[in-house]
Formats: C-alpha cells, sequence, structure tokens
C-alpha cells in the first residue's frame, strides 16, 4: 500500500516539476489527490479556500500536444496529416500521441506517464458488461468495429511505409485504442472562450465567439480536473495567448475542483468518460423514430404516405428526444396523431395540408403510454437508487 501511494506521489511530482520547468504555473491552494476510492483516479483538491477569478493555473502553448507541436510533424509528410484530418479530425493527434507516447525522449514523457492507461468506457468492456446496457442505445454508438477498420485502411499505412518511426510491435491498434480513448476523454475540442469574466459573473461572452479557438488538443493539467453534473467551479481561458484555469465560484478549502465536460447525458457520459452521475438534469431517452411509427401506426395501407408527408414536413424525426423536464416535443405529439388516423381521416389531412395541434389530448395519450412502456421494456436491467 505504501508503495503505491509513494508512486502516485512520485508520479505527481515528476509530471508537476515537468509542467512548471517548461513555463506552466500552478497556484499554492491546490494539489493532485487520490480519488480511486470514490471510482474517480485523479483529481485536483483545494488545499484553501480559493475565491471567484482566482487563476489556478496556466498553460504554455508550448506544451500543449498537438500536430502542431509534435516532433512527428518534422518527419511526416503535411499531406499525410492533411489527409488523416478528412478522414476524422482525431487522427492526426491520435498519430502523434502513438508517437510521442512510445519515445523515450518525448518532450511530454512525464505527462504520458500521469495519464491513465486503464479505461472504464465500453469500448473496452467484455461480451457479458456490454449486454448490461441492451435497451440504452450507447451499444451503437461505441463504434469499435468501425474505428479498428479506419486504423487498418487509414493509420496501419503510415505506420507500415515509416518503419524508421515507428515500430509495429508497440505502434498498434491496442496503442491505437488507447492514445484514442485519451483524445475522447481528455482532449480540449470544444471553443475555449477569451477572458472576459466580470464581477459576479461566471459565464464567458457568448457575443465573443470569433474570438474563441477550437482546435483539438492535449491540454496538459487542463485535463487533470475531474467532471460531475451540476458542481463545475472552474473554467478554462485564454487570455492573450496564455491558457488559464479560473475559479468560477468560491471553492472551499478540501473541496474538489471540477471542470466540465459539457451537459451530456450519462450514455454520454459513460461512452466518453467510463462513469456516470446518479443525478444528472440532462439525461435523456431516445425514441427511434422507426420505431414510435411502428408501435403507434394503424393502418399499414396509410403507413408510408404518412411518413412520408411527415418527413417532408420536418416533423419525423431520426431520433425522438425526451429529457427530464417531461415534456414532450411537439413533432412527437403530431407524429403520433397522424400515424393514429384512419384512412378517412387522413385522407382529409391530405386534402386540407393542415397538421394537427399538437397539444396533448385523450385520444393520443393511452398510445404514447403504450409506446412508452415498450420503450421502458427494452431495458433488461435496472438498478434502484437509493435517496
Amino acid at each position: 500500500m505504501t508503495h503505491n501511494i509513494l508512486n502516485f506521489e512520485e508520479i505527481n511530482q515528476e509530471f508537476i516539476n515537468w509542467f512548471c520547468s517548461n513555463g506552466g504555473t500552478i497556484s499554492s491552494k491546490i494539489a493532485f489527490k487520490d480519488y480511486s476510492s470514490e471510482n474517480a483516479g485523479r483529481g485536483v483538491v483545494a488545499i484553501d479556500n480559493i475565491q471567484p477569478f482566482e487563476v489556478l493555473f496556466n498553460i504554455p502553448h508550448s506544451i500543449v500536444l498537438s500536430e502542431k507541436t509534435s516532433s512527428l510533424k518534422d518527419l511526416i509528410a503535411i499531406s499525410e496529416f492533411e489527409r488523416l484530418r478528412e478522414i476524422n479530425s482525431w487522427f492526426p493527434l491520435i498519430l502523434c500521441m502513438m508517437y510521442e507516447s512510445q519515445k523515450e525522449n518525448s518532450l511530454w514523457r512525464p505527462y504520458f506517464n500521469i495519464l491513465p492507461r486503464e479505461f472504464d468506457t465500453p469500448m473496452f468492456w467484455n461480451e457479458g458488461d456490454l449486454a448490461e446496457l441492451e435497451g440504452t442505445g450507447v451499444i451503437d454508438k461505441i463504434g469499435k468495429a468501425d474505428a479498428e477498420k479506419q486504423f487498418n485502411e487509414h493509420l496501419l499505412p503510415i505506420i507500415q511505409s515509416n518503419s524508421s518511426i515507428f515500430d509495429l510491435k508497440m505502434h498498434n491498434l491496442e496503442l491505437f485504442h488507447c492514445m484514442g480513448s485519451l483524445v475522447m476523454a481528455n482532449a480540449f475540442q470544444d471553443k475555449i472562450p477569451k477572458k472576459k469574466i466580470k464581477e459576479n459573473e461566471d459565464k464567458e461572452d457568448e457575443e465573443d465567439e470569433e474570438d474563441e479557438k477550437d482546435d483539438v488538443t492535449m491540454m496538459p493539467m487542463a485535463d487533470m480536473l475531474n467532471h460531475k453534473t451540476g458542481f463545475n467551479n472552474a473554467r478554462l481561458y485564454c487570455d492573450k495567448g496564455l491558457l488559464e484555469m479560473i475559479a468560477i465560484k468560491e471553492i472551499k478549502k478540501d473541496e474538489q475542483i471540477y471542470n466540465t465536460y459539457g451537459e451530456l447525458c450519462s450514455a454520454d457520459l459513460l461512452r466518453k468518460y467510463g462513469f456516470v452521475d446518479e443525478d444528472n438534469v440532462h439525461d435523456i431517452v431516445e425514441l427511434n423514430g422507426q420505431f414510435v411509427v411502428d408501435t403507434i401506426s394503424i393502418d399499414e395501407d396509410t403507413k408510408d404516405r404518412k411518413i412520408e408527408m411527415l418527413l417532408e414536413d420536418d416533423l419525423l424525426d431520426d431520433i425522438f428526444v425526451l429529457d427530464t423536464t417531461y415534456e414532450i416535443s411537439p413533432e412527437l405529439i403530431i407524429t403520433a396523431k397522424i400515424m393514429r388516423m384512419d384512412k378517412v381521416q387522413f385522407n382529409k389531412l391530405q386534402k386540407s395540408k393542415k397538421f394537427p395541434d399538437p397539444k396533448m389530448n385523450l385520444d393520443i395519450k393511452q398510445p404514447l403510454i403504450q409506446l412508452f412502456e415498450k420503450r421502458l421494456a427494452m431495458y433488461k436491467t435496472s438498478i434502484k437508487v437509493r435517496k
């Protein structure tokens, strides 16, 4: 046990020394903490009270890992990166990370040492565990087979044709999945707002989108902050070319410091990061459009014509979403009403081209309840959360 603690602290200190020696600064009010007992891994904690707008740390651009800063840019033709970017915007960064992570004298060696090497995302689950996700829609979005296909078709040829740079014993599919998972979980691909913080304001100025940065990069230190829905208390900003993590509200001593990964539902949190929040106001249930019309339709003869009409007017979605507001979208109500029409009613609709009112009524209430019950039955397992 002592060895693990020492190892954790040694890795932390090595990373901090590297970060600061390369121009980064870290507030004396924060520190790394092992949250593995809470199934959260490494995180950042306040070791003193922090006031709003205090800078927690800043990151020099020189240690932001991207295709522009990786030494691989000097070894691989620019056209190769451009071709990869057209296929997938992540691929150039993933290839650079595959290279840098295995390079003994890489600038980012201490950074890779502190990054996770095992992942809890469904990409790495076995078939038995994946079966627990039946009904969630997560399985269809994992994309493992497609990722492997793209690796074999696009990255592997570059690796094979540059044998003096890459070694297939190391730079292989397993490493690709590892680096891809790090990019999914750690890369900053959302826009970084320009620093314009005012007193009593914890949000960026939404009118300054033209001043925002939207490259896909790995940002040492910024990605050490965990996420918990509703607990965001820090935000990354760009100020005169400097990247700064800033407290957006008061943080008390011993509180964990949280960045936000976005307003994500549990399915996306699990798929991208390998965890879920028990209380998540952003949770949703997805209703496949085809499932909706197949379940609610009462007349096969007019079914296809109804679907065509709904599609022409953008009323039938590929996916209908139910969220925690418990409100049913007007599009779903109209779709349900039309699919429940008999031939006479539908013929009148075609002539008048006047769509039903998007308000709930008794005629459509029961069919929708049956639809939701059928959707609920798709979940093969459940968990009761004790409050």
